[in-house]
């Protein structure tokens, strides 16, 4: 029966509907098969990002695309989020293409892309950034319902000549709208207090599983934080998450446990799925740990961290897959139980509690 429900959950990616051949900004920059990060200039006020200014700035970025055209882009510059934005030296950005300009070229539509960037200069903080990129590549690797990411070599280069030239690693996240397309969907806009049965069963648990395995508290579907809705035609609801600096994969040393789910340290794994049944939960673990090697092997290869970085990752990582294959092999306790675990009888915020209830054994 698992394998009946694993060939379903493959059939139902593979039948996930194409965008064809039409591209966008970021199909352009975006390398499929590797981690090689791609050379991108963004030209813009230094001054006006240091000082954090709210109202977006104009700017422009190059680079040469992956069929090695080179491009100009006209973009207005933002400043976004918020605990980074208030803690960083240089704050997160967000580029907003012209739709015009992105017609004209035979592009498709999709304008605002968010860039994260190391937070300050301190040492590290590019193990930071490069972490993070790896956990989503890891999301992408358990299922195709994820945000794309596209790894940069970014130089900010200041129109007003007050700044030197600064070269960083960063990544590029796909647009909300973009990533809803490609997996068939549209984004839902208020996706506050929706009930857990709306929600796609797989891929509901699936997202919960992989925030389990990053060791993430900073995320909620009841609370609608830090988790993009999309909404299919058939009105199931699939989780996607993002913002995964809080996590203990990332360990970033700003990063607080989540007191309100019982989590007492960023690396302590909290379960925050709602119930769902046995067969069902297994087959999820099936997916991951037929996942193990590829993930595992992400982590060992990845260039820009020190030996010990991607040694501690590495045990992080492979700790998740030891514990995950026992609990799997233990098959008097309901999965979801053992998942759950010391922190079972915390419900999350704005949750209720017949969506994380406890079947027996």
């Amino acid at each position: 029966m698992r394998k009946y429900f694993i060939i379903l959950l493959v059939s139902i990616w593979l039948g996930m509907p194409s965008t064809g051949h039409a591209q966008s900004i970021f199909d352009q920059l975006y390398l499929e098969q590797s981690m090689e990060p791609m050379d991108l200039v963004l030209e813009v006020n230094m001054d006006s990002i240091l000082t954090k200014r709210v109202q977006p700035q104009r700017g422009a970025v190059r680079f040469v695309d992956v069929d090695g055209r080179q491009h100009h882009w006209d973009v207005k510059v933002e400043i976004r989020g918020k605990f980074r934005r208030n803690r960083c030296d240089y704050p997160p950005l967000k580029l907003d293409f012209d739709k015009k300009d992105l017609k004209a070229r035979g592009l498709l539509t999709y304008d605002k892309y968010k860039l994260v960037s190391p937070c300050n200069d301190a040492p590290g903080a590019d193990a930071l950034i490069l972490k993070e990129y790896l956990a989503y590549k890891a999301y992408g690797m358990v299922t195709p319902f994820s945000f794309r990411v596209q790894l940069l070599n970014i130089t900010y280069k200041d129109i007003s000549k007050t700044h030197p030239d600064r070269t960083v690693i960063s990544f590029l996240i796909e647009e909300t709208d973009e990533m809803a397309a490609r997996i068939g969907g549209k984004e839902l806009d208020n996706a506050l207090g929706l009930p857990a049965d709306r929600f796609h069963k797989e891929a509901e648990a699936t997202h919960a599983l992989f925030q389990y395995m990053i060791s993430n508290g900073d995320w909620s579907l009841p609370l609608a934080r830090n988790v993009k809705i999309v909404e299919r035609p058939d009105g199931l609801l699939i989780p996607v998450g993002y913002d995964f600096d809080f996590s203990g994969w990332v360990g970033a040393p700003y990063a607080s446990p989540t007191s309100e789910i019982g989590q007492q340290s960023i690396y302590q794994r909290v379960y925050q799925g709602y119930f769902q049944e046995d067969e069902l939960m297994r087959t999820v673990a099936d997916v991951f740990a037929a996942q193990r090697k590829g993930i595992v092997s992400l982590v060992n290869k990845a260039d820009g961290l020190s030996e010990l970085e991607r040694e501690v990752l590495w045990r992080f990582t492979t700790r998740f897959f030891r514990s995950l294959q026992n609990m799997n092999k233990e098959e008097g306790i309901q999965l979801y139980n053992q998942l759950r675990g010391v922190t079972a009888d915390i419900i999350p915020p704005g949750a209720t509690e017949d969506a994380y209830r406890q079947v027996g054994k």
